[in-house]
């Protein structure tokens, strides 16, 4: 689930009792700088699919995500990830994907860099009576043509237990903190980014 954030309320999200309560330990803070890949005509955007390189802690990942549903800030969506040497795509490794119909040698040779997102997330891991769940605090920018447009948003992420707890964490944050539903992904903000929408928040 992924939940709009003004970065004037963030310190009240790091106060707020249930980070104390419901996490064990504190929290992982890391660095994330992920660069995604698109033929010049946008095909993968046309079909739905992503390819997102990742590097965090000097290790890349290579990443790539089909079509999916959202609804209310909730995101399902199938992906598939594995180690990669640098930041260029492996496409060795994309020929086993799920998707490796796709990954023709002509979309291959095709593939350009197209945005870039760099930010800092913050990472608890919260137990909760009907899950545990990840809540991540992510604030940076996406990069795209020369431009930037700023990242700030919470996700919540349910490692194990009901998806209702899902609903339920982010209702009771809602109740001291303004956070909005976003149902875009990065991926999508950055490509109405690039494709010309400045408006894009």
């Amino acid at each position: 689930m992924k939940l709009l954030i003004d970065s004037a309320n963030i310190p009240q999200l790091l106060q707020h009792p249930l980070l104390k309560s419901a996490c064990k330990s504190g929290p992982l803070r890391q660095k994330l700088h992920s660069i995604y890949f698109d033929t010049p005509d946008l095909e993968l955007m046309r079909q739905r699919i992503a390819l997102r390189l990742r590097q965090a802690g000097g290790h890349w990942i290579q990443t790539v995500k089909g079509s999916g549903n959202v609804e209310g800030g909730l995101h399902q969506r199938p992906e598939w990830e594995v180690p990669v040497t640098g930041g260029m795509p492996d496409f060795d490794k994309l020929s086993v994907s799920p998707w490796h119909s796709f990954f023709t040698p002509d979309i291959q040779n095709r593939l350009i860099p197209i945005f870039v997102t760099d930010f800092w997330r913050t990472i608890w891991l919260m137990e909760l009576p009907n899950g545990l769940i990840e809540l991540a605090l992510d604030a940076g920018e996406i990069q795209a043509k020369n431009k930037q447009v700023p990242i700030c948003e919470v996700e919540l992420e349910l490692k194990s237990g009901a998806p209702a707890s899902l609903f339920d964490l982010a209702r009771e944050l809602r109740k001291s903190i303004a956070l909005q539903p976003e149902d875009r992904s990065k991926a999508d903000r950055g490509y109405k980014f690039y494709s010309g929408y400045s408006h894009a928040k």
